[in-house]
């Protein structure tokens, strides 16, 4: 069943996120290439997205899959007004239920959510390297219409 997120979700949601980004994130990528920055690993730069989808008015587009009292998955978005463009920031579904189609379901709720609220278009992105992701958001119905390279530099 997909709900809105609730405070006690957080753990839970920081847990998948940490298994479902290794490998596909920025974060791990600067890891990777330049060792750990500031005395801390990728997770605690990628957890820190997390604390910040669920803050204050960003919580209420924040949706997680729950079965059995248990969070296996969970999406969340920004909207923008002005603009008319929503944007999904974050998305992971437990490895152990993926294949389920509990992406999809997340992913269908938080366009549905966008639609109500006055969105006209969606945005995501993913590294090229998220083979799961450059599969699954065309899928849904999202058109590729730009790539982005990161760069960094220690100073």
């Amino acid at each position: 069943m997909i709900r809105p997120y609730q405070s006690s979700d957080l753990e839970r949601l920081k847990e998948i996120t940490a298994i479902c980004f290794d490998g596909v994130s920025v974060d791990r990528n600067i890891e990777e290439k330049f060792g750990p920055i500031g005395d801390q690993d990728w997770r605690f730069r990628k957890l820190r997205h997390i604390d910040s989808d669920v803050a204050g008015d960003n919580a209420r587009g924040v949706f997680v899959f729950e079965e059995g009292g248990k969070v296996l998955g969970y999406i969340t978005t920004r909207l923008d007004g002005a603009s008319r463009i929503g944007w999904i920031p974050n998305m992971a579904v437990d490895p152990d239920c993926q294949g389920r189609g509990l992406g999809r379901l997340l992913m269908e709720h938080a366009l549905e959510f966008m639609r109500i609220e006055g969105m006209e278009a969606a945005k995501i992105e993913t590294l090229e390297q998220n083979s799961v992701g450059s599969r699954f958001y065309p899928d849904v119905g999202f058109e590729e219409v730009g790539r982005q390279i990161h760069y960094l530099m220690r100073l």
